[in-house]
């Protein structure tokens, strides 16, 4: 008989051998150093200012304003850059330009107004010569006092802080001379209002106000303040529009772009009997959308709140032409509280020098 093979009920295991990080964990590792790779180079660039150049044709533009430049700045929303004098120093050295706008959102909901007050003091250092114009945004501190706060003053602590460091607070055209021809710097909203019956509207009411005692008023005294304000402001514009000339160059400022049709509109509706109307605007200055905030190279802002995904550039971040009025559209400094998700991605801030050619491009 042959041999019969041993079998035994009980074998020892066989070690196991250990193996390293599975293939899923080092994906995972990977995809987080490059997330972070990102996130550290995109904090890098927002540290930066960009600055762009833009031209906007005029037909027919006088030669006096040929190559009249401002220089457009919008929804810094108190972020430290306003306070990087290098930084701005640094940018704008050797740059020329006549005019400054900030189109709003240059304090943000917090109310903290002092890198906007550094941002103006550089300013007026690099160049002494050249004003500082100003509006409020949507995220900004009411620029007029609507509740008791212990003062006398019609205006914010942010705006009267503003004006004091030298800024000019536009509640009402303002003339800049240019040799003998005059630039018109024009809040956008001014262009529906009949300005002379806002003001005999708000004397009686001022007249109602005073009959009942209500400037005597806690709340009531600051609603009396504030119509005051609001009359003397139209009362100046009054004043402007008597002086404007057709061939004077009118520049709108508002916070957040006008829409096609609201412009086609305005347009159709505008009174050409008189210098001060809608299609004398030679360029409206915007902010607002911080350039989508979010984006993707190669496909643009990811999601814009009033316009969806991937909505493209077009009308939400540099040139626009709708009919005859030229609309630029800031790219931004910070970002806006109205998006989902905070901070800039893959969208460096940037500030723009916009130049007057009467060439047609």
């Amino acid at each position: 008989m042959g041999r019969r093979k041993a079998t035994y009920i009980f074998v020892p295991d066989k070690p196991v051998r250990r193996r390293g990080p599975g293939c899923m964990t080092m994906v995972v590792i990977l995809l987080l150093a490059a997330l972070c790779a990102v996130l550290v180079m995109n904090y890098a660039v927002n540290r930066r200012v960009e600055l762009h150049e833009e031209k906007v044709s005029v037909m027919g533009l006088d030669k006096a304003f040929e190559g009249f430049t401002v220089l457009h700045i919008s929804d810094l929303q108190a972020s430290p850059v306003g306070s990087d004098m290098q930084l701005w120093r640094d940018l704008l050295y050797g740059k020329n330009y006549h005019a400054v706008v900030l189109s709003g959102d240059m304090v943000g909901y917090k109310g903290d107004y002092e890198p906007l007050l550094s941002l103006i003091h550089t300013l007026g250092e690099i160049r002494k010569d050249v004003p500082v114009y100003f509006i409020a945004g949507d995220e900004d501190p009411l620029p007029v006092v609507s509740t008791p706060q212990g003062t006398p003053e019609a205006l914010s602590d942010w705006v009267r802080a503003a004006q004091k460091m030298g800024a000019i607070y536009l509640d009402a055209p303002i003339a800049q001379q240019v040799g003998k021809k005059t630039v018109w710097f024009v809040p956008e909203y001014l262009y529906d209002v009949d300005a002379e019956g806002m003001v005999a509207s708000l004397e009686n009411q001022k007249l109602e106000m005073e009959a009942a005692g209500t400037q005597y008023e806690a709340q009531g005294g600051v609603a009396y303040r504030s119509l005051k304000y609001r009359q003397e402001a139209m009362q100046r514009t009054v004043e402007a529009q008597r002086v404007m000339l057709s061939e004077d160059l009118q520049i709108a400022v508002n916070h957040v772009p006008l829409q096609p049709g609201y412009i086609r509109t305005s347009l159709e509706w505008a009174d050409q009997k008189r210098a001060f109307n809608f299609r004398n605007i030679s360029l409206l200055l915007c902010g607002h959308y911080c350039a989508g905030q979010w984006r993707l190279p190669g496909l643009g802002p990811v999601y814009v709140p009033e316009k969806g995904w991937f909505p493209g550039d077009n009308g939400l971040v540099g040139m626009q032409r709708v009919n005859s009025i030229n609309q630029y559209v800031s790219p931004g400094i910070s970002d806006c509280a109205e998006y989902p998700l905070p901070g800039r991605l893959f969208n460096q801030p940037g500030v723009t020098l916009v130049k007057f050619t009467g060439t047609i491009q």
